[in-house]
């Protein structure tokens, strides 16, 4: 099954976000967004790749908007 983001610009938002929460856990670090920024930049590459070619490879594809809902029932 693959979660498709709708796009490779939602991805360091969604991960910011997530690294945000961490922070404000108290027993938790968490990434500053500096060093979030180089996380998904190194990814990047493969991120494009998986959301280019992975839909025809999975058994299910899952389309999620900006906020992470479906866009489309399977």
């Amino acid at each position: 099954m693959l979660l498709a983001a709708p796009g490779f610009g939602v991805v360091e938002r969604w991960r910011l976000e997530q690294e945000q929460a961490l922070r404000l856990r108290a027993d938790a670090g968490g990434m500053s967004d500096a060093e979030i920024a180089i996380f998904v930049q190194h990814y990047e590459r493969l991120t494009r790749h998986i959301l280019s070619d992975m839909p025809v490879y999975a058994d299910l594809t899952i389309r999620l908007d900006e906020a992470r809902r479906p866009r489309e029932t399977p």
